[in-house]
């Protein structure tokens, strides 16, 4: 045998993005992948699809992600996607609903410690007091909530609630104030290089899926869709075998298994393991826009104070509209939300024109509900398969759920 290269075995059940950043990162050591999916489509929440509805390529949903997200950015590297994507400068506007003010945080335009110690007037209705409140996330206690932290601050309303909603997809009264930290510590408190964003110049689809799909394929390797995992059979502390719908794989003890699932499959998988049973949903909107109304919007990412909406993103072909935490939205038809949100629309526009065609996509378990808590129930998940991983951005008690956190887990179970 000396002289033959054997190759690990690596099983990843689930083709989302911390599947796919498994699978790519396993290539780049050379081992043997086998990729499974329950559905027909790769993706996860990052996915995109042909929306017949309104003539062209919609994305699943919105994600915000940072040049401090070196690993999403790498990955990209990788699968040699960097050309798809576009690079905003850390600039965003604001519209508040209720006063009907509409005004722009720039970090190009000034630093953290001139926001702070200046007093500049960035943020409405602000003092030296509120801008001081960002220095509170230096040391935070991990039972400490956003609002426990924050929630008097004057900017609270202006700032840290629509942060907190975009980053964590919880209300800032529940969302662990450690958390959303240790994301300010790697985006504010290390400057505006570190706070540009990266958005697709088309879609997640073309900027991250596709290659990834791609990369597998030029190594030999493609996804088995329509697979689903039912059990997981152990014996002597391992996975021996893998039970799918329409077959099973003996699993060796030195071959490795990527379990990248939600929690809610995770825990009928594999059973006695308590992980966060509760969630919160995001609803997106997608309209279609002439580019008479599109020259309405002055920058490609809107936050919304005071309304239903929380956040616009301004696409090629039409734009998005985010609400996060949106659980009390569930019950309602897509109709009524559609027709609410864009009313709020037609005010930031000071225009009023008939609804667009539109397409509404209700995520009830978008992520779970990230409270000191649950993620304090994800640290504790232990005694696991000798050779089985867990990876999604649900696995990463110290960040969010997003991208960067997915693309992190699936690098970090290969190393």
């Amino acid at each position: 045998m000396q002289g033959i290269k054997i190759k690990k075995k690596v099983y990843i059940i689930g083709s989302g993005v911390s599947g796919l950043s498994a699978a790519v990162h396993a290539l780049k050591k050379d081992y043997t992948v086998n990729i499974f999916e329950s559905s027909a489509l790769a993706g996860g929440r990052c996915r995109s699809f042909y929306e017949k509805k309104l003539g062209f390529e919609i994305d699943n949903g919105n994600h915000l992600v940072f040049s401090a997200n070196r690993n999403f950015y790498e990955l990209c590297k990788d699968v040699g996607s960097l050309n798809t994507l576009k690079t905003l400068p850390p600039s965003l506007d604001f519209f508040d609903l209720k006063k009907k003010l509409y005004w722009n945080l720039d970090l190009e335009k000034i630093t953290l410690p001139q926001l702070i110690f200046n007093r500049k007037k960035i943020i409405p209705d602000a003092n030296l007091y509120d801008y001081l409140s960002i220095l509170k996330f230096l040391q935070v206690g991990s039972k400490t909530t956003v609002f426990d932290l924050v929630g008097k601050s004057k900017i609270f309303p202006t700032f840290w609630n629509p942060l907190t909603l975009a980053v964590m997809n919880t209300s800032c009264k529940m969302a662990s104030a450690k958390v959303l930290s240790n994301v300010i510590k790697k985006t504010l408190f290390k400057g505006k290089d570190y706070c540009k964003i990266y958005q697709p110049k088309n879609s997640w689809n073309e900027s991250i899926i596709k290659p990834c799909i791609k990369f597998l394929a030029n190594s030999g390797h493609k996804i088995n869709f329509k697979t689903r995992l039912k059990n997981v059979n152990i014996f002597n502390k391992n996975v021996s075998e893998l039970v799918f719908d329409n077959r099973k794989i003996k699993i060796k003890k030195d071959d490795l298994v990527i379990l990248a699932i939600p929690p809610s499959n995770f825990s009928k998988i594999l059973l006695g393991h308590q992980v966060p049973t509760n969630y919160n949903s995001i609803i997106n909107i997608h309209y279609k826009l002439s580019e008479k109304l599109k020259k309405k919007f002055k920058n490609p990412i809107i936050g919304f104070l005071n309304s239903n909406s929380h956040w616009i993103f301004l696409k090629k072909e039409y734009i998005s509209v985010t609400i996060s935490n949106a659980n009390s939205f569930n019950t309602l038809d897509s109709s009524e939300i559609a027709d609410m949100v864009w009313k709020e629309i037609c005010s930031y526009m000071k225009i009023i024109v008939p609804i667009t065609n539109y397409q509404v996509i209700k995520e009830k378990k978008a992520t779970f509900v990230q409270s000191p808590s649950n993620f304090e129930l994800v640290r504790k998940l232990k005694n696991l398969p000798k050779n089985i991983r867990i990876v999604g951005d649900w696995t990463q008690f110290n960040f969010p759920c997003t991208i960067e956190g997915s693309v992190f887990s699936g690098k970090q179970a290969i190393i």
